[in-house]
């Protein structure tokens, strides 16, 4: 428990000191939000963490402005400390691949082969799944790109999702598998990360460009950074109305 508590204390005085340059080139806060935060703020988190029963590490849970983060390889060991008997295996799936599974008598048998195991891009990622075995059960879960979409566009840490797409792709399907049959072990660790949604935005459809869209074409210097965003964004829209609105703005 000390050893925890110190790695957690080192992490948040770091998050505090850490200096990144700006775009003259000159140095600032790199979490100027950590930096506002009182001390019973970071006690607290602490609190929520040392509740789940998992480890603090820095790099599997981490803390934000909005309080506490798993990613899926925390979700992961946190199913092996409640059910250690667990087999969890999950994949994202490309354009190009072969996946497909069944489900006869509680048993789940699946096969996803790979169209080429060395070139993955992220545009190509067309879906997602999650396969829990244990003691309660066999199950699996699925996610479409559209689905990752829309968590994406509810995400309240934007930046994360841009460096790390693919994880974050991965995270938001463990999360839909347990949300659906780990609730029960889940509710706080789910309560807490959900902080980084805009939970409200899920519920109202809209046509509307997601905000991080509009602040990236915004800030593109040339053709060329417009051209990056359009190849990445615009075949992900849902609507005609959205893709009118990308090209108008």
């Amino acid at each position: 428990f000390d050893m925890d508590k110190d790695i957690f204390d080192k992490y948040v005085s770091e998050l505090k000191s850490k200096k990144k340059k700006n775009k003259t080139g000159q140095w600032e806060d790199a979490n100027p939000w950590a930096l506002k935060r009182p001390q019973e703020w970071f006690d607290d988190c602490w609190h929520k963490i040392e509740a789940s029963g998992l480890k603090f590490d820095g790099k599997h849970i981490t803390l934000n402005e909005n309080g506490v983060s798993y990613d899926y390889v925390a979700y992961k060991n946190k199913m092996l400390l409640v059910y250690p008997e667990s087999k969890i295996d999950d994949g994202l799936v490309y354009k190009g691949d072969e996946f497909s599974f069944s489900k006869t008598k509680g048993v789940v048998d699946y096969k996803h082969i790979l169209s080429n195991p060395f070139v993955h891009n992220e545009d190509d990622i067309i879906g997602g799944y999650c396969i829990i075995k244990n003691r309660r059960g066999e199950f699996i879960t699925t996610l479409s790109r559209e689905e990752i979409q829309k968590a994406r566009n509810i995400a309240k840490t934007q930046t994360i999702w841009q460096a790390w797409f693919a994880e974050m792709c991965k995270k938001t399907i463990i999360k839909k598998a347990v949300k659906f049959h780990f609730d029960d072990v889940y509710s706080e660790m789910e309560e807490e990360d959900n902080k980084n949604y805009d939970l409200e935005k899920a519920e109202i459809p809209s046509d509307e460009l997601p905000e991080a869209v509009i602040n990236a074409i915004n800030a593109a210097q040339d053709i060329k950074a417009l051209k990056v965003i359009y190849d990445h964004e615009y075949k992900n829209f849902e609507t005609a109305a959205m893709k009118e609105q990308f090209v108008k703005c």
